[in-house]
């Protein structure tokens, strides 16, 4: 192999794994806090991941350094109750945050009261009548995605859609758009919206 072709396949593996290792931080993290609940007898949460592919941020730190991503921007939310208090915590590429009461517990009682229709009805992908006369590379590109896990003591179970099969904004109309947005799912994530909006400026890194 020559030197130029070594060093650039050397190049490329360094790229994926770094990448590999800043995904799989926010997760670990999310883990390791999820595993504590077995002794606190929680058995109910669910946490859900955003990640945008191609999303590279620099994060100023609360020591004042600088946390750069590697171009795939992932934060997770988890939600769990406490005495009948629902709390938020995050974590992201770039670390851990506090957690968080919320206001109410609308959002988990949601979980809770659909958690059934939440593991069988999964969102479907954009699709329009004529594919031919409007190729997907001419609908407008949505590189995010959201993903869920839900814990019940049945079990865990996960659902994930694209950002893209949710709206109806390309050339032809989703015809999935209808059955989509009334999906359980859907509403969630809709409720985690506004609980993310309204608790951003108060979750603080660790």
């Amino acid at each position: 192999m020559k030197p130029s072709l070594l060093i650039l396949t050397v190049f490329i593996s360094a790229i994926s794994i770094a990448q590999k290792n800043t995904e799989m931080k926010p997760l670990s993290i999310i883990s390791e806090m999820t595993k504590t609940f077995d002794s606190q007898n929680i058995e109910n949460y669910f946490y859900t991941n955003r990640v945008c592919l191609g999303d590279t941020r620099i994060i100023t730190m609360n020591n004042q350094e600088k946390c750069f991503t590697n171009g795939n921007f992932s934060e997770y939310y988890l939600f769990w109750q406490e005495e009948d208090t629902t709390y938020i915590t995050k974590a992201d590429n770039c670390g851990s945050f506090i957690k968080l009461k919320l206001e109410n517990n609308e959002l988990f009682n949601f979980f809770m009261k659909h958690k059934e229709t939440l593991e069988n009805n999964s969102v479907k992908e954009y699709k329009v009548a004529n594919p031919q006369n409007s190729p997907m590379q001419r609908a407008k590109v949505y590189p995010c995605s959201h993903t869920f896990s839900f814990t019940t003591a049945m079990g865990t179970f996960i659902q994930k859609f694209d950002e893209f099969d949710v709206t109806n904004d390309s050339r032809q109309t989703n015809l999935n758009y209808e059955y989509n947005q009334q999906l359980k799912l859907v509403a969630l994530d809709n409720m985690i919206d506004t609980v993310i909006t309204e608790t951003e400026p108060k979750l603080r890194r660790k």
